[in-house]
């Protein structure tokens, strides 16, 4: 089952890098983004944390493992409701898998606009549209709401709109 670790935003890397030298045999990720900037007449591709200061572990004893993050260096804690171990819902898991390749990384969707929806041809987004509130044409972003744990949990991806029909 998949949990959600909390750590201090900015040492997610460093404290992924520590689980992993535990040797421990969970797998686990930091939820990442690609989007699009803009520098100096040019489109680069960046990578950014969807959610700083949390990364996803799939593990079967969750008590062994939050003992076991106890020991990294730094602060890291599994997310509890009511002092007890939440995992993702099925539904949440799915959405998860759905929109994150194998390394937690949310790629560039890329789609067109028709009327007045949003047609997304490639990507995580695809066949996700209702998950998009409001995007930017000119950032190339789309903003995003779901559902996590019972609570709108917003973030922005990249999303490039190639034309409007």
């Amino acid at each position: 089952m998949w949990y959600v670790v909390w750590t201090s935003t900015g040492l997610e890397d460093r404290v992924a890098k520590a689980v992993k030298e535990m040797h421990c045999q969970n797998r686990f990720f930091i939820p990442k983004r690609i989007v699009q900037i803009r520098r100096k007449g040019n489109w680069e591709y960046l990578e950014k944390n969807m959610f700083p200061g949390y990364f996803f572990v799939d593990t079967d004893d969750i008590e062994e493992f939050s003992n076991q993050i106890h020991k990294v260096e730094g602060f890291a804690t599994v997310l509890t409701v009511d002092k007890k171990f939440f995992p993702l819902s099925g539904k949440d898991e799915i959405l998860t898998e759905e929109l994150y390749d194998n390394n937690g990384i949310f790629d560039v969707s890329k789609g067109f606009i028709e009327g007045d929806s949003i047609i997304v041809t490639s990507g995580p987004l695809k066949g996700q549209e209702g998950l998009i509130k409001k995007i930017d044409r000119h950032k190339r972003l789309a903003y995003l709401e779901f559902s996590m744990f019972d609570q709108v949990v917003r973030g922005t991806v990249g999303l490039e709109i190639v034309e409007k029909r």
